[in-house]
């Protein structure tokens, strides 16, 4: 068809975005919240296989035509209720009209009740609970952090009930809302003598698979230190990497969680898998230098890991019109 003797030229800067031809690349769009902009940056710039972007829940739902293409969902947890209300009414258009769709939004747990049902199935041998809820921990020492946030708790380790008391009265008077305080109950075990270890699996669609380790001299492991870690623990991480051996177990907390798309944060106590969080929008990157050889060699399994999850999850399809009732008044 010749497109342009079928449509006004005026129309066509319009449509153009929003068309998809049959041999096309599939897309995949990962839908954020304004702080989730740029996790997924490195992903967008490294696939060839499938056409990438990255859109905030505000501009989705302010438009009247979207992109035919794999949905992701992601930044629940930074949504408020109402907020959530207008993605789930998304996520079900989206559906309703045939587009493949990852992370359903109206189920999605938060991380107090997400840690409650992975000790209650017997994941976790820790527990978490809401400041509300006014139940002393089963288990010391614990710390308290918020609901919501990726960034360092709000505490040190504390070891008895007035502690835990006097840490909360501080968090509330810096302003954090007791509704999203809560205690969580301390598992963590060192790799070797003062070293620690997070541990990190994708799931993406119906593809699983491994992440890098970091590695801390702290038990509050998050972005690591360089050259922390010995040559072996690299070449164990290869292993993990390569055999995804904590994949059952990992599965099973994915399926808990009802997650499609996301990294399940853990770490090894006692030889049993302990999931701390599942994050919706990692930070993706593909880093290619690093003095150990076998940890180069896990970057670009990884990163053929996950371009190749990604490939099969996005799809081709036609572009959709949302009703006006979906489109939002207030920024997301």
């Amino acid at each position: 068809m010749n497109l342009h003797a079928h449509v006004p030229q005026q129309y066509l800067s319009y449509l153009l975005p929003y068309m998809i031809l049959p041999f096309g690349k599939p897309r995949l769009i990962y839908l954020v919240s304004p702080r989730g902009t740029k996790t997924h940056l490195a992903v967008r710039k490294a696939s060839k296989g499938a056409w990438i972007d990255i859109l905030s829940y505000d501009e989705a739902l302010s438009r009247r035509h979207l992109k035919g293409a794999t949905y992701v969902f992601t930044d629940m947890d930074r949504l408020s209720p109402p907020q959530l209300r207008l993605a789930a009414a998304l996520y079900r258009h989206l559906r309703a009209q045939g587009l493949s769709v990852l992370n359903d939004p109206a189920r999605a747990p938060t991380r107090a009740g997400l840690l409650r049902m992975l000790h209650e199935a017997g994941i976790n041998d820790f527990n978490a609970y809401r400041v509300e809820e006014q139940v002393r921990p089963q288990r010391w020492p614990v710390f308290i952090r918020a609901e919501g946030s990726h960034t360092a708790p709000l505490s040190g380790l504390l070891h008895a009930w007035d502690e835990v008391r006097l840490s909360v009265d501080s968090a509330i008077c810096a302003g954090f809302s007791a509704a999203c305080l809560i205690i969580v109950e301390y598992a963590a075990e060192p790799v070797k003598p003062g070293l620690y270890r997070k541990l990190a699996s994708f799931r993406f669609g119906k593809t699983e698979f491994a992440h890098l380790c970091v590695h801390d001299d702290n038990w509050l492991v998050k972005y690591g230190k360089i050259g922390i870690a010995p040559r072996e623990l690299y070449a164990d991480e290869l292993r993990i990497v390569r055999d995804n051996p904590h994949a059952e177990t990992v599965s099973r907390a994915f399926d808990i969680a009802g997650m499609e798309y996301g990294r399940a944060d853990f770490g090894m106590v006692n030889g049993r898998v302990q999931i701390y969080e599942i994050n919706s929008n990692p930070t993706v990157s593909f880093p290619t230098e690093h003095p150990a050889p076998d940890r180069i060699v896990s970057y670009s399994l990884f990163r053929r890991n996950y371009l190749d999850a990604l490939e099969a999850a996005a799809s081709r399809s036609s572009s959709i019109m949302l009703p006006r009732p979906l489109i939002a008044s207030k920024h997301l």
